[in-house]
C-alpha cells in the first residue's frame, strides 16, 4: 500500500490535463517512485515523468497484483493506473486520503473521505477484521469458499484503509488491519493458498 499526500497528488493531475492522459506508476529501485503521464490524443506529443513521494509503503509478495503489494527489483516496474471516480479531481479536504490500491487487478488510485470513528466503533471494526482473518478464514474448506472469503475480506480491508480515529489507542486497529492484509496476501483471488497461513 502506498499512501500519498492527497493535495500534492491531486494538483499533479490537474497540472497535467488528466482528461487526456494515460498514467502509469513506475517503481525503480534506483530512482524511486514516479507517475508517468502521456497524452493519448493522435498528433499531440506530451510526456511527463514526475517524481512522487510516498508517505508510507509496504510490499513483499512475488505474486503480481497482490493486495497492497508493489515489489522493488533491480529494474523498473510499471503498473497501469485507473481512477475509479471523476470526483477524484475535485477539491481536497483535510479528511481526504489517496492510496494506490489493487486486489490482483489493475492498480487504482482511490480517493475517499476518512471515516473518523469513536474508540468504541473503531474497536468493533477491529473485532470484525480479527474474526474475518481467523475464524471466518479457517472455516473455509475449499478454494471456492476461500475465493468468496477473499472478496469479502478485500472489501473489509478497503473500508478499514479509509477509517481512522483521533484517539491515541488506534495503533491496535492498525495492527489488525495489517494482519488482515497479510492473510489476503497468503491466497490468490480464486482461493489457492500461496504461502503458509499462521
Amino acid at each position: 500500500m502506498f499512501t500519498f499526500d492527497s493535495n500534492a497528488l491531486a494538483q499533479l493531475f490537474h497540472d497535467t490535463y488528466h482528461q487526456t492522459m494515460s498514467v502509469r506508476l513506475v517503481i525503480s529501485s534506483q530512482e524511486g517512485l514516479f507517475l508517468e503521464f502521456q497524452n493519448g490524443l493522435p498528433g499531440q506529443l506530451f510526456y511527463l515523468r514526475e517524481r512522487i513521494h510516498a508517505l508510507e509503503y509496504s510490499g513483499g509478495s512475488s505474486d503480481p497484483g497482490v493486495q497492497v503489494e508493489l515489489k522493488f527489483g533491480h529494474i523498473s516496474e510499471e503498473y497501469g493506473l485507473t481512477v475509479d471516480d471523476p470526483a477524484f479531481f475535485s477539491a481536497m479536504t483535510a479528511d481526504d486520503k489517496v492510496v494506490v490500491l489493487s486486489v490482483r487487478s489493475a492498480y487504482q488510485l482511490k480517493r475517499k473521505t476518512i471515516s473518523w470513528l469513536s474508540a468504541r466503533k473503531l474497536a468493533l471494526l477491529r473485532q470484525r477484521m480479527d474474526v474475518m482473518r481467523t475464524s471466518d478464514f479457517l472455516e473455509c474448506r475449499s478454494d471456492e469458499e476461500r475465493a468468496g472469503w477473499f472478496g469479502s475480506a478485500a472489501s473489509m480491508l478497503e473500508e478499514a484503509i479509509f477509517t481512522d480515529s483521533k484517539r491515541f489507542d488506534r495503533h491496535n486497529f492498525y495492527f489488525s488491519r495489517q494482519q488482515l492484509r497479510l492473510r489476503l496476501n497468503s491466497i490468490t483471488a480464486d482461493g489457492k493458498i500461496i504461502s503458509p497461513v499462521c
